[in-house]
């Protein structure tokens, strides 16, 4: 690659033309299927990764047994990953994937500690390069873990299933930076959705009519099993072909909530900004409607004990 195509990689924008020129003749291409593996958890640190185009997943094994993933971040073009292999020598603390068709540079350990000692600038200006960027991911992973903790408490203490939506919508749209949200259930008893929280978003009678009968881009929306990043509802299919509701707003995030293969409802985050929404928030609103569905069933259940119990208590007082 040659040192101007380099600044395309935003850890790599600030570094000056000649370290630029130096980082350039150290960096291998590598190319990656989708799924293949960059790397494997427990396997020997031998350098980091710059993502030229494509994607990586980050994943840890989880205790559910060999095999089980949980992803930890979806690193797109332009980002980079395994950095820490060349500071601590350890083995790798997570495994890294490919997520579609993907290139990336290469930069071993080897080599930056050549680039340190034989080239120091563009040594250090890789390494001051990832400093000012790691605020950023401690910022995400902070805003992570009181996502989780807080949906986790609501989940134990909610008394209500109005509750237990409120705190996981209102904690998805401020860790996502959304500016409204809405989250709709299917109804037990109908095919129809029933609207169970809201968060700067009212909506006219007329509107709530449409999204309970699940019109626009409603409907598709709940075929997405993975749930979908929407960058602009005139342009993708099959969101362009639906109606309007006349509340969308582009971009949107759209994370149905089900348990195995029943759709519970869904999750709508939606943004005034081109590219407000990244494949990151993507993967925490997964996390997130995953935890939340069981609980919501749970909810559910305790429902329909509680009215059952008040109707026997009314037939006995009849």
């Amino acid at each position: 690659m040659k040192p101007e195509d380099l600044k395309r990689i935003a850890l790599l924008q600030a570094m000056d033309d000649t370290a630029l020129a130096r980082l350039a003749t150290v960096l291998e291409p590598r190319e990656f299927a989708d799924g293949q593996r960059v790397f494997q958890e427990g396997d020997p640190g031998d350098g980091m990764y710059f993502i030229v185009s494509g994607a990586v997943r980050i994943e840890k094994q989880t205790g559910a047994g060999a095999g089980v993933h949980k992803t930890l971040a979806i690193l797109e073009a332009g980002d980079y990953f395994g950095e820490m292999t060349l500071f601590d020598q350890q083995s790798r603390s997570a495994s890294a994937a490919a997520s579609g068709v993907t290139h990336t540079l290469r930069l071993s350990t080897a080599a930056f500690g050549a680039l340190h000692s034989g080239a120091g600038q563009a040594g250090l200006s890789v390494l001051f390069a990832m400093i000012r960027t790691a605020g950023d991911r401690i910022r995400r992973l902070n805003a992570q873990v009181v996502v989780y903790d807080e949906i986790g408490k609501a989940i134990g203490e909610s008394k209500t299933l109005d509750q237990l939506l409120d705190v996981v919508l209102r904690q998805l749209s401020h860790a996502t930076q959304a500016d409204w949200g809405l989250v709709v259930l299917r109804s037990q008893f109908s095919d129809r959705l029933e609207v169970r929280g809201t968060v700067n978003l009212a909506l006219t009678a007329g509107q709530q009519e449409e999204v309970t009968s699940g019109k626009a881009f409603l409907a598709p929306a709940l075929r997405e099993t993975q749930g979908r990043l929407v960058a602009d509802l005139a342009a993708e299919e099959p969101f362009r072909s639906c109606g309007r509701l006349g509340f969308e707003t582009s971009p949107l995030l759209l994370m149905p909530v089900s348990v195995a293969d029943q759709v519970l409802g869904l999750i709508v985050l939606g943004g005034r900004q081109p590219g407000q929404f990244t494949l990151n928030d993507l993967n925490l609103a997964r996390g997130v409607a995953r935890q939340a569905a069981q609980a919501i069933l749970n909810a559910r259940h305790r429902e329909e004990e509680q009215a059952r119990a008040r109707h026997g208590r009314q037939f006995v007082r009849f």
